[in-house]
């Protein structure tokens, strides 16, 4: 991955987070999908997931960037949401979703930008993935 794109990537992600209401309207966009989707947000406390969607948000760019560790986290997250039965069309609902709202919310938002936002997650995506098809072993 390009350091550029990364850099696009974490320049857009302090303005759409610096903004009030992006993630309100990031999870109105993304529950409005579907009602399959709704239905997996009942019930769940929004605050708590709003602020552990920033923070992920925050470490995409380091795992991105292959930072060490991390990759441990995304095997980590694969397997909640697997145990929620989250699969792998939600999470292109939730990339579209979350595409559509930065549009929406980056003010210097250009098709390059998106084209960033994209690889970046989409790349973190296929590393959730390929963590639960490859999981590590654990040193006894």
């Amino acid at each position: 991955m390009q350091q550029s794109d990364l850099n696009l990537f974490r320049d857009s992600l302090a303005r759409v987070t610096a903004r009030d209401g992006f993630l309100d309207s990031f999870y109105d966009h993304f529950t409005a999908q579907s009602q399959e989707v709704a239905g997996i947000f009942d019930h769940r406390d929004m605050d708590q997931l709003k602020k552990k969607l920033r923070g992920t948000l925050e470490m995409v760019s380091q795992v991105a960037e292959g930072e060490p560790g991390l990759d441990m986290y995304m095997e980590m997250l694969g397997r909640v949401h697997q145990r929620l039965k989250i699969e792998r069309r939600h999470f292109d609902m939730w990339q579209a979703a979350l595409l559509d709202t930065v549009a929406s919310f980056d003010e210097a938002y250009t098709d390059r930008i998106g084209a960033a936002w994209s690889q970046v997650i989409g790349h973190v995506v296929e590393l959730i993935f390929s963590a639960l098809e490859h999981p590590r072993k654990l040193a006894s």
